[in-house]
Formats: C-alpha cells, sequence, structure tokens
C-alpha cells in the first residue's frame, strides 16, 4: 500500500466531483453564474451538467444567439474555475426533437407509431386483424417538455418530438444541436466541455399512450422472423407472445443503429464522451454505446424504507457499473436524487436520504454522481419545478463539502479498481432480475450482471468464466440461457445454477464476500483490488444499527486491519487478529477475523495494512488511527439542553430571515472537574430530527444531518464550566412547500 493511496482516499482528486445537473432555469445573469459557479467549486464541485430548464424566458429562444451568448458565458467561465461542463443535448426533455426543431424543419420528422383503430383513417394500415380493427401507422403528436413557460406536458406550446427511429430525424437533430454547440465551443471540446448528456431519449414523445413504437416497414421484418401480425394486438393489452417478443427485439435494435450509435460515433469523433441514460433502468444493450453508461435514480422507487433491492428498478445502479466493467470504460454515472421526496411531499428530503442513496449507489459500482439539480433560480413557479433542489437552495448547502467529498471518495476508491465477485447473474434486454436475486445482496454475496450478449467476448480458464476484468467462478442463470446453443458454448465448464439460493442455502459459504455471526440482511459487502491494494467496502441499508464478528479470506497473517469511516474519515480499533480462537467463522485457515460495527445508513472501508502501511496511517491519522470511539462516550445530553432566543454563536448572516424561522437554538452549560483528565475524543449524543449544528466554547464542532447526533467535543472542552450550543434547522419543505415538518430536539 502507498502514501499516495491513502492520501487519495483521504483528500480525493477533483476529477471525481459530483456533476450536477445545473438547471438554468431564469433570465441569465453573467454576475449571478459566476457568483454560483464559484460557490460550487468552493463546496467541491467541480464540475456541471448544464440543463437549460423551464422558466428560461422567450427572449431567449433555445439554440439561437441570445441562448449562446450565455452557453459561452458559462462554458469559459467554469473553464476558468478549473470545472468541467457536460452539455444537455435538449431543451428540456426527452432527448432528441431539439425543442422542436427537427420537425419545424421537416413535419414529416415528427414522431410515429402505430396504434390500434376502428377505422383505416389517420394513417397507414399495417394490418387488419381478425376483429375488424385496424393497426395503423401514423403521428402519434407525442410532445417534449420545453423551457419555456406554456411548453410544458399538456400546454399548447409544448415543442413536438421526433422519430428518432427516422435516420434522418436523428441526422437532423445531430446537425442542429451537436453541430451548433460545436461551431459554438470548439476550443472547449476535449477540455472543459468532457460529454454530451442524452436523457431518455423516447420515440413516440410525451403523453402518446395508445401507441407503440414503429419502424417503416417493419411489418416485413416481422413476417422474416416467422411472426404473426395478428399477434401484434397483444402490444396494446398488456400480453407477450412470440411476435410479441420479436417486436421488443427488432425496435430495441433499431432505436440503438439509429440513436445511439450515431451520437455515440460523433461525440467519440468529436474527443468527448457520450453519457446521459437510455429510457427504462433495465434496457441493456443501449448502455454499449456510451463512453459512460448511465442510469436515473429518480421518484423514489428505490427508497430506503424498503431497503431498495426488490423493486424492478433496482438493478439500475449495478447493471451499468458492470457493463462498464466489460467494456474497459472508467467510469458509470447516475442521476440521482431527482423527485425523491418522502411521501410524494415536494421538497420533503433529508440529509440522510441523500447519504443513504449515496452509498446504495456506490456500493453498487457508480463512480460519477450526477445529483438532481441544483437550481439557477427558485422563483416563483420555478421552485415548484421538480424539486427538491438537493444543492444551493437546501438547508445543508453551507456544509455541502461534506456531501462532494463523500461522493469523490467513494467515486475515486471505484474507479480503475477490479472486482473480486465471484458470481455472475445472466441478463439481456429488459430482462433482468431483481426480487430472483435479493437474497445475493442479504447474505453478501458480490455478484455482477452478465448480459447474454457479453459471453461472445468471455473465455473460460479453469472452470472460470473470464469478461474483461471479472473472473466468475459460478453463473446464475434465472432464464436459461445455457440451454440454447447460442450461448451454451461459452458456459462450458462453468459452473452453472438455475437459482440464486444455491449459492447461500444449507449455510453455504463458498461465495460470499464475508460471513457474519448472524443473519444480516441489510449489510452490503464488496470486496475489490485498486492499484495493488485489496480492500472492503460495507454498507449498512437496514434501518438497524449492525454489530458483528466478520471472517474475509484475505491472508491475515502480519496484517492489521484499519476501518474507516468513509464519511467523516474518523478510524477505530476492529479489535480483531489473524486467528481469532474466539471469533473464527471462515473455513479457510488463513483468513481474518474482525469486529464491525455499522449504524444504520453508514459505510465503511476495510483496509488491511502491513508494517510499511502503518507509518503512512500515522501521518493521516496522527491520533492514533484505531480509536476505540465507545471509551470516549460522554452519554445521551438530549434532556440537558434548553432552547434559548440567542443566536450569536453561529455565523450571522449566513442566510436569509426566512431561514432563521426554520431554526431552534439549545444551549447547555456542561462543568468539567478538576479531577477530570480530558483525552480529546470526547463526544455526546442527542436525539432530534433535522440537520444539527453544534459549536463548544465558541469554537464549531461540527454537524450532522440525522439523528441520533453525535457530537465530539473533548478537543474543545477545558476545566469548569464549558458552554455547549445546538442549532436545529427543520427540512427545506418548511421554506418551500405547504407543509410543516417538525424538528428539534426530541425529549
Amino acid at each position: 500500500m502507498t502514501e499516495q493511496f491513502l492520501d487519495s482516499i483521504k483528500n480525493p482528486p477533483g476529477e471525481f466531483t459530483p456533476v450536477p445537473f445545473w438547471f438554468l432555469n431564469d433570465e441569465p445573469d453573467e454576475d449571478k453564474i459566476r457568483r454560483q459557479l464559484a460557490d460550487y467549486m468552493n463546496k467541491g464541485v467541480e464540475g456541471i451538467v448544464l440543463h437549460p430548464r423551464i422558466g428560461i424566458p422567450s427572449e431567449v429562444p433555445y439554440l439561437s444567439e441570445s441562448y449562446f451568448k450565455t452557453v459561452k458565458y458559462v462554458v469559459r467561465t467554469a473553464g476558468q474555475l478549473g470545472m468541467k461542463v457536460v452539455l444537455y443535448d435538449e431543451g428540456m426533455y426527452p432527448s432528441g426533437s431539439a425543442h422542436g426543431l427537427v420537425v419545424a424543419e421537416n413535419g414529416d420528422y415528427a414522431s410515429k407509431g402505430i396504434t390500434l383503430s376502428d377505422n383505416a383513417e389517420g394513417g397507414q394500415v399495417i394490418t387488419r386483424f381478425s376483429d375488424g380493427r385496424y393497426l395503423v401507422y401514423g403521428f402519434t403528436h407525442g410532445t417534449i417538455r420545453g423551457i419555456h413557460y406554456g411548453e410544458d406536458d399538456g400546454e399548447a406550446g409544448a415543442p413536438l418530438s421526433a422519430d428518432i427511429l427516422n435516420p434522418d430525424a436523428v441526422d437532423a437533430f445531430i446537425r442542429l444541436t451537436h453541430e451548433r454547440y460545436y461551431q459554438e465551443l470548439k476550443d472547449y471540446f476535449g477540455g472543459t466541455v468532457i460529454a454530451f448528456f442524452t436523457d431518455e431519449p423516447c420515440p413516440l414523445g410525451r403523453n402518446t399512450g395508445g401507441f407503440r413504437e414503429w419502424v417503416s416497414g417493419m411489418d416485413k421484418e416481422i413476417l422474416a422472423e416467422k411472426g404473426n401480425l395478428e399477434e401484434l394486438k397483444a402490444l396494446f393489452c398488456g400480453r407477450e407472445n412470440r411476435t410479441t417478443q420479436v417486436y421488443h427485439k427488432l425496435i430495441k435494435r433499431h432505436l440503438r443503429e439509429v440513436y445511439y450509435a450515431r451520437l455515440s460515433g460523433w461525440c467519440e469523433a468529436h474527443g468527448i464522451s457520450l453519457m446521459g441514460h437510455p429510457e427504462a433502468s433495465d434496457d441493456v444493450e443501449e448502455e454499449f454505446y456510451f463512453h459512460i453508461p448511465g442510469q436515473d435514480l429518480i421518484m423514489r422507487r428505490v427508497a430506503p424504507e424498503t431497503g431498495g433491492i426488490r423493486e424492478p428498478d433496482s438493478v439500475q445502479a449495478k447493471l451499468p457499473a458492470d457493463i462498464a466493467r466489460y467494456l474497459g470504460r472508467r467510469r458509470n454515472a447516475n442521476e440521482c436524487f431527482g423527485v425523491c421526496s418522502r411521501r410524494g411531499i415536494p421538497w420533503y428530503f433529508k440529509g440522510y436520504d441523500m447519504k443513504w442513496y449515496i452509498n446504495w449507489l456506490g456500493i453498487r459500482g457508480v463512480n460519477l454522481f450526477v445529483p438532481h439539480a441544483f437550481y439557477y433560480s427558485v422563483a416563483g413557479p420555478r421552485k415548484e419545478e421538480r424539486p427538491p433542489d438537493v444543492g444551493p437552495h437546501n438547508i445543508w448547502w453551507h456544509h455541502y463539502r461534506l456531501f462532494s467529498d463523500y461522493m469523490k471518495r467513494i467515486s475515486w476508491l471505484m474507479t480503475d479498481s477490479v472486482s473480486l465477485a465471484r458470481a455472475a447473474v445472466l441478463c439481456d434486454n429488459n430482462r433482468v432480475p431483481s426480487e430472483e436475486i435479493a437474497g445475493l445482496y442479504e447474505h453478501q454475496i458480490d455478484f455482477h450482471y452478465l448480459p447474454a450478449a457479453m459471453l461472445e467476448k468471455s473465455i473460460v480458464s479453469e472452470n472460470r468464466l473470464c469478461v474483461g476484468p471479472c473472473r466468475f467462478d459460478v453463473v446464475v442463470d434465472l432464464y436459461g440461457y445455457g440451454a440454447q446453443e447460442t450461448y451454451a458454448k461459452f458456459l462450458s465448464g462453468v459452473r452453472v445454477v438455475d437459482e440464486a439460493a444455491a449459492l447461500y442455502q444449507r449455510n453455504n459459504c463458498d461465495y460470499r464476500t464475508v460471513v457474519t455471526e448472524g443473519d444480516y440482511p441489510g449489510l452490503r459487502a464488496v470486496h475489490m483490488e485498486k492499484e495493488g491494494v485489496s480492500w472492503y467496502m460495507f454498507s449498512n441499508e437496514g434501518e438497524s444499527a449492525i454489530e458483528t464478528k466478520i471472517s474475509v479470506t484475505e491472508p491475515g497473517e502480519g496484517k492489521k486491519p484499519l476501518l474507516i469511516n468513509l464519511w467523516d474519515m474518523s478510524t477505530e480499533d476492529t479489535g480483531s487478529c489473524a486467528g481469532d480462537s474466539t471469533g473464527r467463522i471462515m473455513p479457510q485457515n488463513d483468513g481474518l477475523c474482525i469486529s464491525l460495527k455499522l449504524e444504520h445508513c453508514e459505510m465503511k472501508l476495510l483496509l488491511l495494512l502491513d508494517e510499511t502501511a502503518e507509518c503512512f496511517v500515522r501521518k493521516y491519522w496522527p491520533e492514533s488511527g484505531f480509536t476505540k470511539i465507545g471509551e470516549a462516550f460522554l452519554g445521551d445530553w438530549t434532556d440537558r439542553f434548553r432552547p434559548v432566543d440567542s443566536d450569536s454563536h453561529f455565523a450571522p448572516g449566513e442566510e436569509s430571515s426566512e431561514t432563521d424561522k426554520n431554526r431552534i437554538i439549545y444551549r447547555y452549560t456542561c462543568v468539567v472537574p478538576k479531577e477530570r483528565t480530558l483525552t480529546g475524543s470526547e463526544y455526546f449524543t442527542v436525539r432530534g430530527e433535522e440537520m444539527a449544528e453544534c459549536v463548544c466554547n465558541g469554537t464549531f464542532a461540527g454537524v450532522s444531518f440525522y439523528g441520533p447526533h453525535n457530537f465530539k467535543i473533548g478537543h474543545l472542552m477545558k476545566e469548569g464550566e464549558n458552554e455547549i450550543c445546538l442549532r436545529f434547522t427543520g427540512n427545506a419543505v418548511n421554506l418551500y412547500g405547504n407543509v410543516k415538518v417538525p424538528f428539534g430536539l426530541d425529549y
């Protein structure tokens, strides 16, 4: 282990910054733009996705000279500040229409599809069904969400969407959008400008529920595949048959070849990356065309309260991360936190939620976080447009550096690293198991989704399936790919099982990343290598604390384990040693047994240090590196604090007066007797809701975003009286929403 490795954990490079959606949603003002971007840099946010959003005045038309005047100023300013910019390819979404300009150029480029009709009017008849109804191909009248007021869903000005299954329409989109951006910003491409973001492209457009995708002449393709056009009626009633399977395969192929391949090729030719995400969480082969594969965690479809492993959308972080590994892509992205409010209440999003989602994404391999979103403005109705703002307009912005460094730290660890997962789960386009493999997560069996299409790039060596840098001892084949002639030859010699439970039933420990003393279904564990260093990462996705002994297969002789809390970089004694006679639970004779404690929503890194590495640890953790936190616990002090009126101990004027109304200040005077020896590690806890800040004897002692709130104050205390102040700030919904959420100490 090198000193550089430890330094990068504690001080992660700016390359691994979160890159939030920055909603440019109001009258552009150059001074305001510069102030915001400089503020982002100060908070550790070193990149943005420049996202035109509803609220831009109509006097600044999309892709106009006035529009590009602002865009060029943003990019130039970002470059001067050392920031990176990802360009967003639409105004607003879904991508592919250039804010209606594609259709304005040629009306035949508007979205088209097939629909059931009682008559043969309104388009081209594809076939007549036996019940007398028709399958008609025609315009869907689909739209996108625009960037000016009056252009939202259902409004008269909503821009028409384009038929991105039509090569000519896609070529027009690239010419009108990508080529224009390049014309205006070519000096920044490959430097400040690093990528184009394409957002859930949809051939039909929005609000077109009665239509299904179609390509002119596809009826002949279906017949060539032995399909039956009569069976296409099932598309409109949610049923599947052999012909609908052929249909879906053909549509997906056309979309990849006509849209994704063209955008990918253009970006590569212009020295930048294609990033963004396809429409569905379980889209697979679309990801092959992204230089930065990605997905979209939205609307609490994966929720902390459910554990996030059984919902269909729960596949969406691991899937692109695993595909990126196979393809040799360094980064994979996730557009995260969008509309993830609690109970469907706009703006009701907690610091706990944000940290939980970061953990959830990070341990699955996401290494480029795209927070949704930072708002340029929350004036008027802008604050109601897909809230919450998870950055500058939220209560935690003053402390956002903690979040940005946390995301950087996880992203650095998950980049250029090799996963040592031993199990693969076969999947295919829109056929990615979630519920069926939940037990793998719950039994700490790290695995990777393996698209069946990637088998052609695999080899078998010593009974292991090798795909890119990954080596699998077992393949979970839930859908019978191994029985198909196309795939069977690639799996020959590898252990294949037809159910995930085969890997953990009857106390089978063979494939577990770690083994625990008991059952901990909320514990996630991965084993990785980076820069020649082997390490483990643990995350608690459950609601209760985890305290157990774990055994790892890593050789333990001569090694000293170091557990690092990746949030605050504190370290702790694991109470462990190789060959621990009281805790050995692994069958291997050279394994290592350690004590592990994870609070809810906590993530830790396990390093195994040799004597050389220990000297580096002392440099970065000079106090000791192995603090036994429990020995410094002062107790639960909730009942000792009383509310006061004065806010004098906190920085005056740092927030608006409106925010001041969303705060409660508490004070407690603690007396330290002469005979008490302080170690400097003493801390107390309090029970309470929302963000809590602590000041001890006039010095800031830390911030906590969810309870129980722990504050280390031993190094700030003195003999005699010590004044300790707490400030609780209520949820942002209290400022921007129409409900009031309680906050403060829980007496």
